[in-house]
């Protein structure tokens, strides 16, 4: 039989330290039967340039550049649309995958809708900081998992996805991450896989879209802030996924409703007796059958309403 085509969607955008290296790790994929779909978000650098070069010498390399900037959500979006193959593998311009990552993850897959694997978290000259992703978090799986509204531990760079899962996923919502929506839609479907396994390097640098993986910065009253502006951001993209996926029709729809409710008023100084009884209700929607379930959305509840003491200090 032969080997699926895989299709790459790589976003760009000012993206020249360290486009070259992640083309490189990209074509040197043990897993052959691949196109890499290369989408430019009108860079102002040499990032056009690189892959313009790049693609002369490989013929799996296609780019494509908007004519006015998208952001990366809207970006990704395109990307995806232009992808011929059966599986999809989101890629950012400033990580470095290792050689096995599209064949470890096909292999892995089986009949669920998307899989992903680990991260090493490597600074911006690619030296190790000793950290993963999965060593600081407890990484997703399986299905019908509301959770991912409110704690997503899918990395779009990480990640690989049938095709036939967009329909189910777009179009994005706004206020919510691509990559934490597919894995939120593929819950909802077929399910997700994880594979314990370091696939990439993930750059954190000063210009990365996420701060994911960054060291805390600032003196005290900074961080009070910061940590602050997080706790609304974080509140924000919990009821903006919520609110959709309330809005479709996935199973979770009941759960969802209840939650995203209960949480608006809990976030609007109303009581949070509700709150706690939504997550318990739908403690199942949120963390399947396991006999955690219920300690589990209480953690959560508990995670909440801190979340939201923290927003309103610095308000």
């Amino acid at each position: 039989m032969p080997s699926p085509l895989v299709s790459v969607a790589l976003c760009t955008c000012n993206g020249e330290a360290y486009i070259e290296a992640q083309l490189a790790s990209v074509l040197a994929q043990t897993h052959r039967e691949l196109e890499l779909v290369v989408v430019d978000d009108v860079s102002n650098d040499r990032t056009v340039e690189i892959v313009e070069e790049a693609a002369r010498r490989d013929h799996r390399i296609q780019l494509h550049r908007n004519p006015r900037r998208l952001g990366v959500n809207a970006n990704f979006a395109r990307a995806f649309a232009l992808c011929r193959g059966d599986f999809i593998a989101p890629c950012d311009q400033d990580d470095v995958w290792s050689a096995r990552k599209l064949e470890t993850l096909m292999a892995a897959i089986g009949d669920a809708d998307l899989a992903y694997g680990d991260s090493a978290v490597v600074d911006a000259e690619g030296r190790p900081t000793g950290l993963t992703l999965g060593g600081q978090r407890r990484m997703v799986r399986g299905q019908g998992n509301v959770a991912l509204a409110f704690e997503n531990t899918v990395s779009g760079h990480a990640a690989l996805f049938r095709n036939t899962l967009l329909p189910q996923a777009l179009p994005f919502p706004e206020g919510v991450w691509s990559d934490g929506w597919l894995a939120f839609a593929a819950s909802q479907r077929a399910g997700v896989v994880y594979v314990d396994e370091v696939m990439v390097d993930f750059r954190r640098h000063a210009d990365a879209q996420t701060r994911i993986g960054h060291a805390p910065r600032g003196g005290a009253p900074d961080r009070h802030q910061r940590r602050a502006r997080e706790a609304r951001q974080w509140l924000s993209t919990c009821a903006a996924a919520l609110d959709a996926a309330a809005a479709r029709p996935w199973p979770c729809r009941e759960a969802a409703g209840a939650l995203s409710k209960t949480l608006d008023d809990a976030n609007a100084g109303g009581s949070t007796m509700p709150l706690w009884q939504a997550l318990l209700r739908h403690r199942r929607a949120l963390y399947g059958d396991g006999p955690l379930a219920a300690l589990r959305a209480l953690r959560l509840g508990g995670r909440i309403l801190s979340r939201i003491r923290r927003a309103r200090s610095q308000a």
